[in-house]
Order: C-alpha cells, then sequence, then structure tokens
C-alpha cells in the first residue's frame, strides 16, 4: 500500500493523470484485478455423503422365520441360548446388528434409520470408530454369510454417560455409508418409540442378541427372549438399591430368575410391539440393554436405558439421515 502510494505521488508530479485514475480505481477495487490472486466467491462445503432424496419406506416390519432358515444342528437346549431364550434367525429382526471391534464381536446394536445405529454407550466409551464394523442380517456371529451387510464407522456420538450411575447409557454410531432397506427385508430399520408413550408395565416385550448362555460362553446363533416390563416402582422394590433405578430407565425380566440378557447382548434391542393387539403391528424399540446384577438372577431383572427419554437427542444427532416412516 506504502509503495502505491509512492507511486501515485510521482505520477501527479509528472502528469500521468490518467494512470492516476487507473490506480485509484485499483484502490477502490473497481474494475481492475490482480493476475493470479483474482478472489472468488466462497462455496459452501459439502460431505460428499448427503443423499439428495430419501426413499419410501416402513420401520418395524420384520419377516417370518421359515423351517429351514435355522440348521439342522441347531440345538434348542439352554446351553445355546440366550439364558432361558431360544435360536432366532435376523429376518424377524432386520435392524439387529452386530458390533465388531478389530474383528471382534462385542455388542449389540440397532439399525433405527439409514445412517445410524442405536446402541449402550457403555459398549463404545473407550473405542475408536476406525476399529469398528457393524454387520446386519449376519444371524451367526461365527460365520459370515454372502448376504450380510457390513458397515465401517465413521463417528461415535456419546449423551453425557455416566459409568458409575449407568445413566444415559446410550450412544449412537454413523455408518460411513447408508443401509437402504431392500425387497427382501434385509436393512429394514426399527421404529421409534411412538410420541406421548411411556408406560410400558405388564406388556411383554422381546430382548435379541448374541449374549452368554447358562453355560457362560457367547451364543454363535442369534436369539430372543420375551420378557414382562415392570414398573420402575416395581423394580426398586428389587434386589437393586432404589437411587440405582433412575426415571432414564427400564426394567424388564423375570423375578424368580432363570431367564434374562446377559453380557454380550449390551446395546441390543428391547422391542415390543407398537399395537399389542395385532399381531403383525411394527415393532419399535423401548429399551436399550444396559447393566444387571449378573444374569438371570433372582430378584434382579435386567435394567435398560428407557429409549423414550432420550427421542429427541436421538433425533437432534442424526440430522440428515433417511427416516423410515
Amino acid at each position: 500500500m506504502l509503495l502505491l502510494l509512492l507511486l501515485l505521488l510521482l505520477l501527479v508530479r509528472s502528469g500521468g493523470h490518467r494512470v492516476v485514475i487507473v490506480a485509484l480505481l485499483c484502490l477502490l477495487n473497481v474494475g481492475c484485478t490482480q493476475t493470479g490472486k483474482t478472489r472468488q466467491p466462497k462455496q459452501q462445503q459439502t460431505t460428499g455423503n448427503q443423499d439428495t432424496a430419501c426413499p419410501a419406506c416402513a420401520c418395524g416390519l420384520g419377516g417370518t422365520v421359515v423351517a429351514d432358515a435355522l440348521d439342522a444342528t441347531d440345538s434348542y437346549s439352554n446351553t445355546l441360548r440366550v439364558i432361558g431364550g431360544n435360536a432366532t434367525d435376523t429376518q424377524p429382526y432386520p435392524w439387529m446388528a452386530a458390533l465388531y471391534d478389530n474383528g471382534s464381536f462385542f455388542c449389540g446394536g440397532t439399525l433405527i434409520n439409514d445412517r445410524y445405529i442405536l446402541t449402550a454407550a457403555h459398549c463404545v466409551a473407550r473405542l475408536k470408530p476406525s476399529t469398528l464394523q457393524v454387520y446386519l442380517n449376519r444371524p451367526n456371529i461365527a460365520e459370515l454369510n454372502t448376504d450380510a451387510i457390513q458397515r465401517r464407522v465413521a463417528r461415535i456420538i456419546m449423551n453425557r454417560y455416566q459409568a458409575l450411575r449407568n445413566n444415559n447409557d446410550v450412544a449412537l454410531l454413523l455408518l460411513q455409508r447408508p443401509v437402504r432397506p431392500s425387497a427382501g427385508g434385509i436393512g429394514v430399520p426399527i421404529c421409534l418409540p411412538t410420541s406421548g408413550t411411556d408406560d410400558y408395565a405388564g406388556r411383554m416385550a422381546t430382548v435379541t442378541g448374541w449374549g452368554k448362555t447358562a453355560d457362560g460362553v457367547l451364543s454363535e446363533r442369534l436369539q430372543q427372549l420375551p420378557v414382562p416390563i415392570l414398573t420402575n416402582q416395581q423394580c426398586r422394590r428389587t434386589g437393586y438399591y432404589r437411587f440405582q433405578i433412575t426415571n432414564k430407565m427400564l426394567c424388564a425380566g423375570y423375578l424368580e430368575g432363570g431367564r434374562d440378557s446377559c453380557t454380550g447382548d449390551s446395546g441390543g434391542p428391547l422391542q415390543l410391539a407398537a399395537e399389542p393387539s395385532s399381531p403383525d403391528s411394527r415393532q419399535q424399540i423401548v429399551g436399550v440393554v444396559s447393566w444387571g446384577n449378573e444374569c438371570a438372577q433372582r430378584n434382579y431383572p435386567g435394567v435398560y436405558a428407557r429409549v423414550t427419554r432420550f427421542a429427541s437427542w436421538i433425533k437432534s444427532n442424526s440430522r440428515g439421515a433417511c427416516w423410515c416412516s
């Protein structure tokens, strides 16, 4: 700038009035450009992963298991089950996700839209997205079927998880690529709870997962177990201390023991029919497998993160995803 002013002074003294005018216009950025330094307008940055349109789809609709969907070698003895449950396929639960860290299975999760998996915070609190893989339509965690869906994780989103109290035990996993439902029912997300509904006491729900069975080892085949939902007041009168059961939790299970979700089921869904009177009603996720006093112990039901208390957080942290109606 100083050099330009000196130049102008010399030009004025030499009588170069036209040059002076052009130089003044340059100072005002009018009708003058600098070679190689032309300023370009800023462009909005894009991630390259956003879809322009969301296809129409329906959430919470699973298929049915045909007779030959399970191997002939599958045993239905308690030693091959979620404690007290029975083997199933992923066809009735297409939203059921198996989470792997560096190739090893460690927790369950649930597909809630085309880009996000809902799981438990304690499952992923100390993990890195770069080491995680998510599988859908993989009923046997020991075998990789050809039609399984595999996705890498781009980001882990936590919600003020309180490890000492097991509170706010939910997390979202952003997938690197979207999952779209197929004509065969693969990749269908579960529905979130109906708005305004929070009281499920007395209803039967189903927990699914690959957790430890009665013999203390992880089940290779996906398991399912129907469990009754308790009120929080009932749960606080069990073997748990009253302060342990917060309003962000939900209890489900059998007070006599013997049937329960267990280690390895963590992060998976507690699901029930939106319309209990209809056998074909859509399934909605009401709980995320969280914690308990060991597994299937008398007077200690399973404790789940209550999804209704996190619905607004889930939606606000999964903007840009495609939701099924």
